[in-house]
């Protein structure tokens, strides 16, 4: 199912006039700027676009004001299952939603080859070529094609988790049973490269306890902030350990760094409190870095430590079937041998990695992601239509496994 000349020109018009409409809307992530849209309206215009071409199509999420999306295309039974997945959600800014609609008229910047508007190259654009390239494929298809457009990627990865839930739920189910997804494809921005790994990370709240006294007489307390001094020298070993470790092919080193700190109420008084605010960013494969960071500060005494959030790193089998298919796509799409990396930021893809489904990632070229003029590359997206449709051709169009 290779796309032809007259193929990527259909593909380029469709894909511009769908990454316009959902930049129009405003999906501002409310947890990010308190009063923000959330993703219901963009939810509702996807559902019903692929409604509208045959998908089954479910909202997910506890929140009915932010949901996700779950739409599904059967195949004939006889093949693989494939994902692919993105989110709604948009971080806030100058570019955010229906505020750029003028600019974004039809033909307006196509000369300059983009689509400007917030979400454009994070990550409507991805949503739109990966809605059309499924919309387009073969009614013989042997798998089944998935798709999973989360909400909330940019702060909690909530409606990701909720998504993998339903699809769980879905492939135990007696009646409408869906197959477990085989291989999964994550559309985030990667301007046409292949993105094979990326960082996990977590967050902790270190927490030291003194006792207050007056800053005449210190001997009389004991100073939370110089605990946290031990602390905070301890973490900058860590940190010179972690960048001397043997390094990733493809993601470097691991690192930790102190994020926040809060302590001590005022000049005259010896801190009884003083709290740190901990990022560790971890590598394929490291073991749990809760328990490393625990013997690390165990010196400098702290009263708690707290996890407030982890995610894992996500790492490819080069050799998968879902790996070989992308670069092949990719390759044939752009006319040169495709370009693999890894990421220093995490992604959902870390999600669908941990519950056994192997993922890779690929996206169009733009620029501006979390910046006031965001754009994205309207051919890029072209390619990028083409290669999901031989992706989804190459997964979901053979028989077995």
């Amino acid at each position: 199912m290779v796309s032809t000349g007259h193929d990527r020109r259909t593909h380029r018009a469709e894909v511009d006039t769908l990454t316009r409409r959902l930049v129009a809307i405003d999906a501002t992530n409310p947890s990010l700027v308190p009063g923000g849209a959330g993703e219901r309206e963009i939810a509702r215009c996807v559902a019903d676009w692929l409604r509208a071409r045959g998908f089954e199509v479910r909202l997910i999420g506890g929140d009915q004001a932010r949901p996700s999306v779950l739409a599904h295309r059967r195949g004939t039974g006889s093949g693989r299952s494939l994902l692919l997945a993105g989110h709604l959600d948009t971080v806030g800014g100058e570019g955010t939603g229906a505020s750029g609609a003028g600019a974004n008229a039809p033909g307006a910047d196509a000369a300059a080859d983009r689509i400007i508007g917030r979400g454009a190259y994070d990550m409507a654009g991805g949503l739109a070529a990966a809605m059309i390239a499924a919309a387009a494929a073969s009614d013989q298809l042997a798998g089944d094609v998935v798709l999973a457009f989360a909400a909330d990627e940019e702060f909690g990865s909530v409606g990701m988790e909720e998504l993998l839930a339903a699809i769980d739920a879905g492939t135990e189910a007696s009646v409408g049973r869906l197959r477990r997804p085989d291989a999964a494809l994550v559309l985030e921005p990667t301007d046409l490269e292949v993105t094979l790994a990326h960082r996990g990370f977590a967050w902790y709240r270190v927490e030291y306890e003194g006792i207050a006294a007056h800053g005449s007489q210190p001997d009389l307390g004991v100073d939370a902030i110089d605990l946290a001094l031990d602390g905070l020298i301890a973490l900058r070993a860590l940190g010179d350990r972690l960048d001397a470790a043997k390094r990733h092919p493809l993601l470097g080193a691991g690192s930790v760094r102190v994020a926040t700190i809060e302590g001590g109420t005022d000049a005259a008084t010896v801190a009884d409190r003083c709290v740190l605010v901990v990022e560790r960013r971890t590598l394929p494969g490291e073991d749990d870095p809760g328990a490393e960071l625990e013997l690390v500060l165990a010196p400098s005494r702290p009263a708690r430590i707290v996890p407030l959030v982890a995610r894992p790193a996500m790492e490819a089998d080069p050799d998968s079937p879902i790996v070989t298919a992308v670069l092949s796509a990719v390759e044939r799409a752009t006319g040169r041998a495709a370009t693999r990396r890894g990421d220093p930021w995490w992604t959902d893809a870390g999600l669908i990695a941990a519950a056994g489904i192997p993922v890779v990632l690929v996206g169009a070229a733009g620029g501006g992601a979390h910046a006031d003029e965001e754009w994205v590359s309207i051919d890029s997206l072209a390619a990028l239509v083409a290669v999901i449709d031989e992706v989804i051709d190459a997964i979901c169009g053979q028989n077995g496994g």
